[in-house]
């Protein structure tokens, strides 16, 4: 097994062994979805829960769109093939214990010791935009991680001092509860995910995932013409984060919007979790 495999076993495994439903049941009084995937899910364009991952689509993938510019495929045997973004009742739901994140963190290379823990782990937790909200959602997600013996390290820290200067100097080493363009359900499907999870990003912010491929897609989905390829490409580059596990999702928190009905006729903007900010082409004026 290589390390990159390993890597991604561990970002699995720590994936599944989140409590989703319980956030949204307890944490957010029932109110919001779970979602696997911070970049797809249910009420997003071009949700598609049956669409299944496996490291052969991933190879093609890079053979598609030129391995030359991309690097190396993965090689050697899959592991595991993954069910994109799982439905409560539908197919390839993520197991309701923790015993597969088990299962897979055995098949990593890190059993339980002595003392029940497999290694340790550091979590940064800070008021996002659901304010304290958030800092109970990494609660949660430590909790989890402790189920299955990873030994979680909740750091309290400031949102200044996570985004600004870590995250903008590729100096951030932990995972965080926090997405990085925070409306990604607004954007139209044939669109490329946010520039905000590439080396695109603007200055002082951003995930930036550093991977060539993800940069060639962002860049091959604005270049290209047609509507259908857009969204064949947009699919591509979905399936590659989440057969990686780049942006593990949580849950979608809703939010609600008011508007005046005597000068406002209708707002209709896809659903977000961070509200309808940025997208004032969507009202329609009363008459």
């Amino acid at each position: 097994m290589t390390d990159m495999e390993q890597a991604r076993l561990v970002r699995w495994a720590l994936s599944m062994a989140i409590d989703r439903e319980g956030i949204v049941e307890v944490l957010q009084a029932g109110l919001g979805t779970p979602i696997y995937l911070e970049l797809m899910g249910p009420k997003f364009p071009g949700w598609r829960p049956e669409r299944t991952v496996t490291q052969s689509m991933i190879n093609s993938s890079h053979e598609k769109y030129g391995s030359d510019l991309l690097g190396t495929a993965p090689t050697g045997p899959s592991t595991m093939s993954q069910p994109r973004n799982p439905t409560t009742n539908g197919p390839g739901k993520f197991p309701p214990t923790t015993l597969e994140a088990e299962r897979i963190l055995d098949l990593a290379g890190f059993p339980r010791q002595s003392d029940g823990t497999r290694f340790e782990i550091s979590l940064n937790k800070y008021r996002c935009e659901t304010g304290d909200v958030c800092l109970e959602q990494a609660d949660a997600v430590a909790a989890g991680w402790e189920d299955i013996g990873v030994s979680t390290a909740l750091l309290t820290e400031e949102y200044g001092a996570v985004v600004v200067p870590r995250m903008r100097d590729r100096t951030q080493p932990w995972p965080v509860v926090k997405n990085c363009s925070v409306e990604t359900a607004n954007y139209p499907f044939d669109w490329p995910p946010p520039p905000a999870d590439s080396s695109f990003s603007r200055p002082a912010w951003g995930c930036s995932f550093e991977s060539r491929f993800l940069d060639y897609m962002f860049v091959g989905i604005n270049g290209e013409r047609d509507k259908q390829a857009r969204e064949d490409l947009h699919l591509d580059m979905v399936d590659y984060y989440y057969y990686w596990q780049l942006y593990s999702g949580m849950v979608q928190p809703p939010r609600g919007v008011a508007g005046n009905p005597e000068t406002v006729e209708s707002w209709g903007s896809r659903s977000t979790a961070a509200g309808f900010w940025g997208r004032p082409q969507h009202i329609v004026p009363a008459q």
